[in-house]
């Protein structure tokens, strides 16, 4: 009878066991399952905010039955930062990411303002994709006894170019300027400059502002940081910085700097030798510098480039020189020079007049081309310059107006 007894018991610890079991494994089936749709609907939102890429200064929250969806978005340097999270069932999934500009078949590679001036290509230069020019077309040529070694003037189709670039979002251009006054620093998040700083997506950026120059030598920061000074900051190469955005008047990255950052200056900007900047990282000049006149001579200075990318420099994102005031007047100022052996996987974008020597794969646009050789200055000629297919799959870019948009990077 006892033995009996026994066995009932275990049976029935056993039945018991399996059904808690059960019930465990179909509660954590439905909660899998709950995780899996929320997470699909964070998705679906910023999805579904692609098209309009609307910057909103306040979360929209919106309530359907028992899920409450928020969503947030904001400029981020050359991106538009999104925020979504979806709230349901006591589940709450959150997702941030960077958005730009897409390329479709009609995108240019290469974009010259029609200044009723045909484009001159010499030596090893190249140009492939949609290539929009002035109405006097593309013609080989020489300088100094180097002529175009190209078997074609161009591989892809010439397509005429309007007299100026295409529009970038003047929204994107008045957040840079107000970025570049220090209007967005908020004192209230405002932190000192540590070895090591740490900062989420999911949560308001920190500050780190300086009246003085900022050197970055040691320190390891990433994340949802701006690092602004007054004067200048300078990076080199023993600095760890991923995600961060740097804002001075002058910023200097050192020979062999390895990192991913955006850089956004007023003045100047100095990319050295060897360095590496991973997608997406952009560096931009928003030039305010006060335009000269004519009669007042030009310096050594002056004849130097805003804007210089060294030699075995590589960049996947963009590169863009933007001029506050429109100088249409100043032909032969370089603003923008990036030099043999250099190559940016992406855009580059130049309001004023670009010496171009490297490699770009993905698009060029630019208001004038110019080649500083042998002593003598030629408008609108390409020495050595290629212009290539984009290898960055599903590349986002720029805000240019009315474009179609992707996610560019899923922040953390």
């Amino acid at each position: 009878m006892q033995f009996a007894l026994l066995i009932s018991v275990l049976v029935a610890l056993l039945l018991s066991a399996f059904l808690l079991l059960t019930h465990v494994q179909s509660f954590f089936t439905i909660k899998t399952q709950e995780v899996l749709q929320t997470s699909a609907l964070t998705n679906q939102q910023i999805f579904k905010s692609l098209p309009e890429r609307i910057t909103t200064k306040d979360t929209i929250v919106t309530t359907e039955g028992d899920k409450q969806q928020k969503l947030f978005t904001n400029y981020h340097g050359a991106w538009t930062k999104v925020f979504s999270q979806i709230e349901t069932h006591h589940q709450k999934i959150k997702k941030t990411a960077l958005i730009g500009s897409t390329f479709d078949q009609k995108s240019p590679n290469l974009y010259l303002s029609n200044t009723n001036s045909p484009l001159v290509i010499v030596g090893d230069t190249r140009l492939e994709g949609n290539s929009y020019l002035p109405k006097q077309g593309v013609k080989a040529g020489n300088i100094s006894g180097n002529y175009y070694q190209g078997s074609s003037l161009y591989y892809g189709r010439v397509i005429e170019s309007e007299a100026t670039l295409p529009k970038v979002d003047q929204q994107w251009i008045s957040y840079l300027e107000r970025l570049s006054n220090g209007s967005l620093l908020n004192e209230e998040h405002s932190i000192s400059l540590k070895k090591e700083l740490k900062h989420t997506f999911y949560k308001q950026g920190q500050n780190i502002s300086s009246p003085s120059t900022i050197i970055l030598g040691d320190e390891d920061i990433a994340g949802n940081i701006t690092i602004q000074s007054a004067i200048q900051i300078i990076v080199h190469s023993t600095a760890k910085l991923e995600g961060v955005i740097l804002i001075a008047p002058n910023i200097i990255i050192k020979d062999n700097v390895k990192g991913n950052l955006q850089a956004i200056a007023t003045k100047k900007i100095t990319v050295g030798k060897g360095c590496y900047l991973s997608y997406p990282s952009a560096l931009i000049l928003f030039d305010q510098n006060r335009i000269k006149n004519t009669t007042e001579g030009t310096t050594s200075q002056d004849k130097e480039p805003d804007f210089t990318i060294s030699k075995n420099t590589l960049i996947e994102g963009s590169v863009v020189y933007l001029k506050k005031q429109k100088d249409t007047q100043n032909r032969i100022k370089t603003h923008l020079k990036t030099e043999l052996g250099t190559e940016i996987i992406g855009e580059v974008y130049c309001e004023g007049n670009i010496d171009f020597q490297g490699i770009v794969r993905g698009s060029v646009y630019t208001r004038q081309f110019i080649a500083n050789q042998s002593g003598s200055i030629y408008l609108n000629h390409v020495y050595n310059g290629k212009i290539l297919n984009n290898l960055i799959p599903n590349y986002a870019g720029l805000p240019f107006i009315n474009s179609k948009n992707s996610v560019a990077k899923w922040l953390y």
